[in-house]
């Protein structure tokens, strides 16, 4: 007992030890009273990511951010129309700049795939020899090569020799994370030729293993692992094998394919493996969904790690988004008063929620639909308008002509909602039922098909 708790204290005082405060810091007018986040992704299957730090520009634009941290990370800013990323050194400080604020169109705001530019955050310390500048400028060089081979062709030999010559003229890029971050890079690049087999790169990428911390790890395993199975399984026998797999949910077969016919031992490597190419199923067509989803649920008993068990949870919740028989998120809007209401307050009536946006044309011959839907079916269902990026007289002047026969609500956090909700288009149409479960996600528009539904579900 005494032997353990010594081996718990110096385990407790190496990682004391080792931690290290880093400052990040800046002066940023436009910003004044904006809330700002520095963040990390903890996965790129689906970019989940991690507060590092967050706070409020003060009146005068100064902000600052003090993180702890073990060893060097990729993180960044979000900001309307752009990510700003920075390499954090433990125990270094960094004094930065942000663009001017500007903000999003409504356009971009309603785009489920608007996605910000990516730049590197523009550092007042940034010198050459600088951990972010040896970063920019190997990057640079890797871009280039990449242009090079798509250019003028990726034969291995040429292949080889860029790689040589990265090797040679970075050489001293030499600390654990930038000779990782090479080191992926080198197979990203070698991934071009299509002389070299997928598994001559997947036995590379099992030798390194997974440094999830590393982003360079995450584009050569997407490259790699991106619908592996719709391109592997046309007319080879495995795919027989994967669907008796699929069909039996046998967690210990599955993991077994993944090891023996794609050579891949490392632990780490093989869980993620595993998860990645069940989430790129979900919605693939291979496969009913609720099936793939089902083997996720159940994946969790083959995985050792807790941090890939964590990214499991996290999927799993994702692809249940929208599901019927699955609880919907239980949102909060304002509605014309002021007043915060929430879905579940709606409990004990099936809820047809109408996502939408006051400065869409449609919306308006929206509502006078759903003006006569709520009429009709006034005792069995209430109507619900969520509004996205509207304002409170937006939505007053939305609300007066229907005399409160439907409910009209400002969503509070519109970006959070879309993302909860899986919202591909607004406007949207979804049916809750009276437990506050999905019930209807697609094919739910205000129309005669509608009707019909409800209707029998009166009846029943």
């Amino acid at each position: 007992m005494k032997q353990i708790l010594l081996t718990l204290f110096f385990l407790l005082q190496g990682t004391f030890f080792y931690a290290a405060v880093t400052e990040v810091s800046g002066v940023a007018k436009d910003y004044a009273g904006k809330n700002i986040q520095l963040l990390t992704y903890t996965d790129k299957i689906i970019n989940e990511m991690r507060i590092l730090g967050e706070t409020t520009v003060d009146t005068s634009g100064a902000f600052s951010f003090s993180v702890n941290l073990h060893s060097v990370i990729e993180a960044f800013i979000p900001m309307e129309l752009s990510r700003g990323f920075i390499y954090l050194v433990p125990g270094k400080s960094y004094r930065i700049s942000l663009p001017p604020y500007a903000e999003r169109s409504l356009a971009q705001k309603l785009d489920p795939y608007f996605e910000p530019d990516d730049y590197l955050l523009d550092c007042k310390n940034l010198e050459k020899g600088e951990f972010n500048y040896q970063m920019m400028e190997f990057e640079d060089a890797f871009d280039y090569y990449t242009m090079k081979h798509i250019t003028y062709g990726a034969e291995p030999d040429t292949i080889n020799k860029s790689i040589a010559d990265l090797r040679r003229i970075f050489a001293d890029l030499d600390d654990d994370f930038q000779f990782q971050f090479k080191e992926y890079r080198y197979l990203l690049l070698s991934s071009m030729s299509p002389k070299i087999s997928p598994d001559t790169l997947i036995s590379s990428l099992n030798r390194m293993g997974a440094d999830v911390a590393n982003p360079a790890f995450w584009d050569v395993f997407n490259n790699l692992f991106d619908d592996f199975i719709k391109r592997e399984r046309d007319g080879k026998e495995e795919s027989i094998l994967f669907d008796n797999i699929l069909k039996t949910k046998n967690i210990k077969l599955y993991f077994g394919l993944i090891a023996n016919r794609y050579g891949i031992t490392d632990s780490n490597l093989k869980e993620l493996v595993g998860i990645k190419l069940l989430y790129d199923l979900v919605n693939s067509g291979l496969y009913d969904r609720f099936e793939v989803v089902e083997m996720l649920r159940k994946l969790g008993g083959g995985i050792l790690s807790e941090q890939n068990r964590s990214l499991l949870a996290d999927v799993v919740v994702k692809v249940s988004i929208n599901m019927i028989g699955t609880p919907a998120p239980d949102f909060v809007g304002i509605d014309e008063n002021g007043k915060e209401r929430r879905l579940s307050d709606f409990k004990g009536k099936y809820v047809y929620v109408n996502f939408c946006n006051g400065q869409i044309e449609r919306t308006k011959r929206d509502l006078d639909v759903l003006s006569r839907f709520s009429e009709t079916y006034k005792s069995n269902m209430l109507v619900v308008n969520l509004f996205l990026y509207d304002n409170r007289k937006a939505l007053k002047n939305m609300a007066a002509p229907y005399k409160g026969n439907m409910v009209f609500l400002n969503a509070g956090q519109p970006d959070l909602l879309k993302k909860a909700f899986d919202l591909k288009n607004v406007p949207s149409f979804m049916l809750i039922d009276k437990n506050s479960n999905f019930m209807l996600t697609q094919g739910a528009e205000p129309n005669d098909e509608l009707r019909l539904l409800m209707e029998r579900l009166l009846k029943e």
